[in-house]
């Protein structure tokens, strides 16, 4: 499992795509062919959902009450 993460307020200016982009070359770098990210469904990671969204993602599955009920797991795809 890898985290990559923004501090809230660095957010905005284009770190987050810049480490999603990295982490996409070093994928292809070892042959693989899709991203899987996972995140949280619950309405405070809307931005988070959006952000990978805006990054080509596809939203792959939504596993219901995953991390806890009302917590949802939201998992995105992008071939690379």
């Amino acid at each position: 499992m890898e985290l990559i993460a923004v501090r809230p307020d660095r957010q905005g200016r284009g770190r987050g795509k810049g480490l999603l982009k990295h982490v996409e070359a070093a994928l292809s770098e070892r042959g693989k062919g899709v991203l899987l990210v996972e995140t949280s469904g619950k309405p405070q990671f809307e931005g988070v959902r959006a952000f990978y969204l805006k990054c080509g993602c596809e939203r792959a599955a939504r596993i219901w009450d995953f991390h806890e009920a009302g917590d949802d797991k939201v998992a995105f795809r992008k071939a690379l």
